[in-house]
This record gives C-alpha cells, structure tokens and sequence, in this order.
C-alpha cells in the first residue's frame, strides 16, 4: 500500500516531467519559427543589396543625361538660362503694377 507523502510525490514527478516535456515541445517549436524568421531575414537584406545595386546603376548621371537628351527631348542648360532672384523679382512687381486690380 502507498503512502500518502509517496503518492504525492510520485505525482509530483509525473506533473513536473510533463510540465518539461511540454516546455521542451514549445521551445523547438520557437526554435524552428526563430529559424524562418532568420531565414527570411537574411533573404531580405540580400533583396535590399542587390535592390541598392540596381538603384546605384539606375541613378547613373551619364545614363540620365542621355535618357534626359534623347527621349525627354530636354535640352543642356545655357548660363542665358541661370536668372537671378533680384530680377525675378523686379519683373514680377512690374508685371504685379501694370495689372488693374
């Protein structure tokens, strides 16, 4: 015949070793979730290097001048074409004067 205090801690062996076993089920379980995650982490940050890559070629100054030149039709910028503030300025009071209000 068991005891009671025996009964009782073989109860507690049995809770403990289940508690542990189902501590050990979820901890592989997030170990294997922890791993995707990394996984798809390292995945992304290669997608953003070679994105940096592409970014890098694309903003090519030569490349935008000639894209600039040939299908934008846009043409060099002349010094006849740099104005100054002051005139700007000047020119849209004038303009600004002569209009009836």
């Amino acid at each position: 015949m068991i005891r009671y205090p025996s009964f009782l801690v073989v109860f507690l062996i049995v809770v403990v070793g289940i508690s542990l076993y189902q501590i050990k089920f979820f901890i592989t379980q997030n170990e294997a979730v922890l791993k995707t995650i990394k996984t798809k982490i390292v995945k992304a940050k290669s997608d953003l290097e070679i994105l940096n890559a592409e970014l890098s070629y694309l903003k090519r100054p030569d490349r935008i001048e000639k894209i600039a030149l040939t299908k934008l039709e846009l043409k060099e910028i002349l010094p006849t074409d740099i104005w100054n503030l002051k005139d700007l300025v000047e020119a849209t009071k004038s303009i600004n004067a002569r209009v009836p209000k």
